[in-house]
């Protein structure tokens, strides 16, 4: 199939595919192990003494490829969000913000991970980023369509989709712009976007269809159709779950108020 049928096949049948993963022996058994022992967990230091719990966040937080890192883990999470110093705050890599945050070692030494809402939603990004694994054995291309499909709408300038590898892959696709062009002046490349496409139509359902529509046609037609190959693929977000509720994806300004966390 290409890969427009592709991602529109699994966001027609998410459901399916969700009860699909959860199904699989491992991931019942990952589950389970984790709903049974987060709530124990109130450190850093705990959570990495625990492989098969640290996996499974890192996993959940799209940062499988760092598990290696557990000095900096550690220090992310013990730092916490609320100095703007904090290295999660200085990283350009958002997913490490997020974690800090959910996780809230440093704010309440980890109280939010016996809220069984916030637990629910690590689950349900677990369950999410094995689906997107799963998706892109077959097609690497559905993965940036999700993943694009769910950031849009909140992109109010082209400077955040520059700073987003996976965002600006999607971009410069659909609207054919050689990926060299990154390396340019970026204010230049900013004005050219500007004139290229209207950013404010990302959050018509519509308009972002029809990208997306182009993003997929403009992707096959490069990569020698939908089987092309992945090696330039940046590593993206988990799939988006359609119509689940999670407090892991929505706006970091409104997971802070859930926290009871000043804003900052």
């Amino acid at each position: 199939m290409s890969t427009l049928q592709d991602y529109r096949q699994i966001v027609r049948n998410q459901d399916r595919y969700d009860a699909m993963i959860r199904s699989r022996p491992d991931v019942k058994r990952n589950i389970a192990y984790f709903e049974a022992n987060i709530g124990k967990i109130s450190s850093a230091e705990e959570l990495l003494k625990d492989d098969k719990l640290y996996r499974f966040v890192m996993v959940a937080f799209d940062l499988e490829s760092q598990t290696y890192a557990r000095a900096l883990i550690r220090k992310v999470l013990d730092q916490g969000v609320k100095d703007p110093e904090a290295l999660a705050n200085r990283m350009n890599d958002a997913k490490f913000k997020e974690m800090a945050t959910v996780l809230s070692f440093k704010e309440t030494g980890g109280a939010t991970l016996k809220e069984p809402a916030i637990v629910k939603a690590i689950v349900d990004r677990y369950v999410d980023v094995s689906l997107e694994v799963k998706a892109e054995e077959s097609n690497p291309a559905v993965r940036l369509a999700l993943y694009f499909d769910r950031k849009a709408p909140r992109i109010t300038n082209w400077y955040q989709v520059m700073a987003d590898r996976a965002l600006q892959k999607v971009v410069f696709t659909a609207l054919d712009i050689p990926e060299q062009s990154a390396l340019g002046d970026l204010d230049r490349l900013v004005d050219k976007l500007k004139k290229r496409f209207d950013i404010a139509d990302f959050k018509d359902p519509a308009k972002l269809g029809k990208f997306l529509d182009r993003f997929s046609a403009m992707y096959d037609l490069k990569n020698g159709g939908p089987t092309g190959a992945s090696t330039n693929l940046p590593y993206i977000g988990p799939i988006n779950s359609r119509g689940r509720s999670s407090i892991i994806a929505i706006d970091p300004s409104i997971t802070m108020s859930l926290l009871n966390f000043p804003r900052f």
